[in-house]
């Protein structure tokens, strides 16, 4: 589809400006990150969740896009039926960049979706990510979103518990 021209954002910044000329009301976020699980896998950390999309959001998220940060690298492991997942190339020294699309079920106002999975080689997981209309125009804010698995280690604290029982 038409993504891999219509997505990039100017010069790797963290931000995306945006001039309504005070005609609009545009949310700062059109959707989230939900119900994250971590599993330890072989090669890294899967990670399964769901997006969520704002009632407030003004239009239907055709397009999700995840860029790695701070030396994390991401693959895409699997997604909803009637999406599809890219590994899009690495352009002007950015890092590669994962790609969730669909043409015919896209994510409504008000709706979550489940069945998106990423594949984290490194144990603690920066992304960069926003979602995008059919046009493949940013819808709300780009967001930064930390990740990573628990430990099975036990905290200092739940080991002084535990001896007291002991």
């Amino acid at each position: 589809p038409v993504l891999s021209n219509a997505i990039s954002l100017a010069g790797g910044s963290r931000t995306v400006p945006y001039e309504d000329g005070g005609r609009e009301n545009i949310p700062s976020a059109a959707a989230r990150i939900s119900c994250v699980r971590c599993t330890h896998v072989y090669g890294g950390e899967r990670y399964d969740f769901e997006i969520e999309v704002f009632d407030s959001c003004w239009d239907a998220v055709y397009f999700i896009e995840f860029e790695a940060l701070e030396g994390t690298l991401i693959e895409p492991v699997a997604w909803p039926r009637g999406w599809t997942a890219a590994i899009m190339p690495e352009l002007l020294h950015s890092p590669d960049k994962v790609v969730f699309e669909t043409d015919s079920n896209p994510i409504h106002a008000g709706r979550r979706m489940a069945g998106f999975s990423v594949l984290s080689t490194t144990g603690r997981t920066a992304l960069r990510w926003f979602p995008a209309n059919e046009q493949g125009l940013l819808m709300g804010k780009v967001t930064r979103e930390d990740l990573s698995c628990p430990t099975a280690s036990d905290s200092p604290t739940w080991g002084s518990v535990k001896a007291l029982y002991r």
